[in-house]
């Protein structure tokens, strides 16, 4: 989880504070997404602080981790989406997270739920038709098969330790 929180963290805060400063969202919504971004980066130190101080929850940890990164993007998706058309990005995240700490069917589960979590937020804010759609199809789709491709990525590596190991 540490290359995780080590790489990703600064490309989220990147993406949320780059369409807070550029898409210039009203001040609530700002003041709101702000606040998320907060309680995101301290619940991640807590869990990235704490996870191996009890080792049989390590595991535990980790998969809450993974779905808490899901439930902030989802806020943070929905406020700052109106300004910032690359936010969509936030919905990789935690399925990439889950491509490499979790088994595949929950790989797919945390895919799925941040696909679809995107198509309704963006559904139930405009007709989804033409060309838009395919367009948020075409973001959902990534979202599952680049989770899907880190999955394999993880475990290959996983395979060639245990082979270099023998």
């Amino acid at each position: 989880m540490q290359m995780l929180s080590r790489y990703f963290t600064p490309f989220a805060l990147v993406l949320i504070l780059s369409a807070v400063h550029f898409g210039e969202p009203e001040p609530h919504v700002t003041k709101i997404s702000l606040g998320i971004l907060v309680a995101d980066v301290l619940a991640n130190w807590w869990i990235g602080k704490n996870q191996y101080r009890w080792v049989a929850w390590a595991g535990r940890f980790r998969q809450i981790q993974v779905w808490l990164n899901l439930v902030w993007a989802v806020p943070l998706f929905y406020l700052l989406y109106p300004y910032w058309g690359p936010m969509w990005l936030l919905f990789v995240l935690a399925p990439t997270a889950a491509a490499l700490t979790t088994s595949k069917l929950e790989t797919v589960l945390c895919a799925l739920a941040a696909a679809g979590s995107m198509i309704a937020i963006i559904w139930s804010r405009q007709p989804l038709e033409g060309p838009f759609l395919g367009m948020v199809g075409s973001h959902a789709a990534f979202i599952v098969i680049f989770a899907l491709f880190v999955h394999s990525l993880a475990q290959t590596a996983l395979r060639l330790r245990d082979t270099a190991l023998r």
